[in-house]
C-alpha cells in the first residue's frame, strides 16, 4: 500500500488540530491531534513491520518515528513540567517533521547495514530523537517569543528552559550510546566525523545555553544558544546526511 494515503493526512490532521489549538476549541483539536497519530503510526508500524527492525534507518523512517514522539512527549511535560499550554507547538512541530517525511526517499524495504546491527542501535538512536524533539519544540517557542508581549515571554522563558534541561541527559545519553556503539563497530569511540563533530557542537550549544539562563548577567544571550542548538539539529540530522563526503554515518540517507 502507498503510505502517501496515511502520510497526507497525517500531515493535514496535525495542521488542522494546531489552527484548532490556537483558536481554543479543545475537543475537537484534541480528537484531530489523535487521529493525526493514528495515521503517523499506521506509517511507523508499516516500515517496522516490512523491514523487521525498529525503522531507524533511513531519514525516511527516522522522520516519520520523530513526528510520532512528540505527542507523548507532551503528555510528559504536561504532567511533570506543567507544560499544557505548549500542546500547540508540539503538534506544529510533528506537522514540521510528516512533512519532511514527504521529501525523502527511503519507502520500502531498506537495506539494515551489518553496522547498525548492534545493541546500541535503539537506544542511540532513541535518545537523540527524544532530545532533538525538546529542542524543536524549544525553537519553535522561542521564535514565537520574538513576536509576542513580555507576559508571554516570561512563560516561555521557562517552558523552554524546561524543555532544555529534558533534552539535555537524552542527548548526552545519545552520544554516550554512539561512542561504545562506535569502539564496538569501528574500534575507537570518536573519529572525528562530520556527523559526531556536528552532534557534539550541538550538545555544546545547549550545554551554553543552559549555563547562560542561569547566570543573570547574561541570561538575556541564552536565547541564542537555543537557535543555534536548532540549527546543530538540522545540520547534524540531515545537511551532513545530504554532503555525504567521509562520515560513517551517510549511509542512513
Amino acid at each position: 500500500m502507498n503510505m502517501l494515503v496515511f502520510e497526507i493526512p497525517s500531515i493535514a490532521m496535525y495542521i488542522l488540530a494546531t489552527v484548532l489549538m490556537v483558536k481554543n476549541k479543545e475537543k475537537i483539536s484534541n480528537i484531530i491531534w489523535t487521529l493525526a497519530v493514528l495515521c503517523n503510526g499506521v506509517v511507523v508500524l508499516n516500515n517496522w513491520i516490512i523491514n523487521g527492525y525498529v525503522p531507524f534507518v533511513s531519514m525516511y523512517q527516522v522522520l516519520t518515528f520523530l513526528a510520532l514522539m512528540f505527542a507523548p512527549i507532551y503528555l510528559f511535560m504536561k504532567f511533570r513540567r506543567d507544560g499544557a499550554w505548549m500542546k500547540g507547538y508540539f503538534c506544529v512541530a510533528a506537522a514540521f517533521c510528516m512533512t519532511g517525511v514527504c521529501f525523502m526517499s527511503g519507502r520500502g524495504k531498506w537495506h539494515f547495514p551489518p553496522a547498525l546491527q548492534s545493541i546500541w542501535f535503539v537506544p542511540h538512536i532513541l535518545a537523540y530523537m527524544i532530545a532533538y524533539s525538546l529542542v524543536v519544540v524549544a525553537f519553535i517557542i522561542t521564535v514565537i517569543g520574538f513576536f509576542k508581549d513580555e507576559g508571554f515571554r516570561k512563560k516561555a522563558d521557562l517552558g523552554v528552559y524546561n524543555l532544555a534541561v529534558a533534552a539535555f541527559p537524552f542527548m548526552t545519553m545519545g552520544m554516550f550510546f554512539g561512542a561504545i556503539w562506535a569502539d564496538a563497530v569501528w574500534g575507537d569511540f570518536w573519529s572525528f566525523d562530520a556527523k559526531e563533530n556536528w552532534s557534539l557542537v550541538t550538545w555544546l550549544m545547549l550545554i551554553l545555553y543552559l549555563h547562560f539562563r542561569r547566570e543573570e548577567k547574561l541570561k538575556k544571550y541564552a536565547k541564542v544558544f537555543i537557535v543555534l542548538t536548532f540549527i546543530g539539529v538540522v545540520v547534524t540530522m540531515l545537511f551532513v546526511n545530504m554532503m555525504g563526503g567521509s562520515s560513517n554515518h551517510t549511509y542512513s540517507m
